[in-house]
């Protein structure tokens, strides 16, 4: 036979796996900081030689500079959603069942008294509530955090594009500094 819908116990059941399913998916989304970090250690290899080329105005060419403002803009995007996805946010968590069986029960059974069938029903049914409202709670709450996390992973990734150009103008330059060597002459 089927599972119905209008059976309690299997709504509670397929409610209490979804919860459990979002609430490790959200976990995983914060697991995967890591990735981000790789990124960004990338981008930081070259960072400070990238700024100073900039502060000193030390190449010539607006392309350069063009490179370099475009890959500053998609980083720093790419950090703001970093620390939206680092900021806490409120995730639902059920209460103790203790609520159930001292709080509610007395409460129902004061209104149907004698009735157990109907009394459990509205446990179960307050129960359903309680584990649809976490559901909605913690799926805005996945949606959300991966959200931050893919945008803040894909602005890093974009913005290797023009630190690739900013890093050839990098190492193409040649230091135009006069070396003094000085040559001594040996006893042989």
């Amino acid at each position: 036979m089927g599972k119905s819908f209008y059976d309690l116990d299997y709504i509670i059941e397929v409610n209490e796996k979804r919860l459990t399913e979002y609430t490790a998916l959200y976990q995983k989304v914060l697991e995967r900081l890591t990735n981000i970090i790789l990124v960004y250690s990338a981008l930081g290899i070259f960072l400070v030689p990238l700024t100073q080329h900039v502060i000193a105005a030390d190449i010539r060419g607006w392309w350069f500079y063009l490179a370099f403002c475009c890959f500053a803009v998609l980083l720093v995007i790419s950090v703001v959603y970093l620390i939206r996805l680092l900021l806490p946010i409120e995730i639902a968590y059920l209460d103790p069942p203790k609520k159930y069986y001292d709080e509610y029960k007395a409460n129902i059974e004061g209104l149907h008294i004698g009735n157990e069938e109907v009394v459990n029903d509205s446990l179960k049914a307050a129960y359903v509530l309680e584990l649809e409202n976490a559901i909605g709670i913690n799926s805005s709450a996945f949606l959300k955090k991966s959200s931050f996390f893919y945008n803040a992973l894909l602005f890093a990734l974009v913005a290797i594009i023009p630190y690739i150009a900013c890093l050839g103008f990098h190492l193409s330059k040649k230091d135009e500094k006069v070396q003094k060597i000085e040559i001594l002459k040996g006893k042989s």
